[in-house]
């Protein structure tokens, strides 16, 4: 059984401590590496499906996180209005969490902590850099 469930959550980086901010409502826009709170696009609504894989929508600009169909390692996550499906699987460190696309096997990541950096897609899921958690939060 998944240790996530269908909430509303900030999701932030193990390593850098930076959150995952859809900057704006536009389609294919990067999600990137934020740091300031209250931001409209640092909310997003997890949802478990009924096979137990997730979506990713944001609350404040109402896109889903996706990328590109069989991704690869670099590959940018961005927000996009077509739902994508997501494992988000806990490591051995309850609490932290690794999220991939269910068609390939590539892990969210950020290669450094700059502000605005964008989330890309790396492959070494056992990295704090390409690891999240996931802190409960109203609207």
């Amino acid at each position: 059984m998944p240790a996530l469930d269908t909430g509303r959550y900030i999701i932030t980086n193990v390593k850098y401590g930076n959150l995952a901010v859809l900057p704006d409502a536009n389609d294919e826009s990067d999600i990137i590496a934020g740091v300031e709170e209250n931001n409209p696009g640092e909310k997003w609504n997890v949802t478990l499906l009924n096979n137990r894989k997730f979506t990713i929508k944001n609350h404040g600009f109402d896109h889903f996180a996706g990328c590109e169909t069989r991704p690869e390692k670099g590959d940018t996550v961005f927000g996009r209005e077509r739902n994508k499906q997501w494992v988000i699987r806990e490591t051995r460190i309850k609490g932290r969490y690794t999220i991939s696309p269910t068609d390939g096997d590539v892990f969210w990541g950020l290669p450094d902590g700059e502000s605005e950096t964008p989330i890309t897609l790396a492959s070494t899921p056992n990295d704090s850099k390409n690891q999240w958690t996931f802190t409960e939060t109203s609207a």
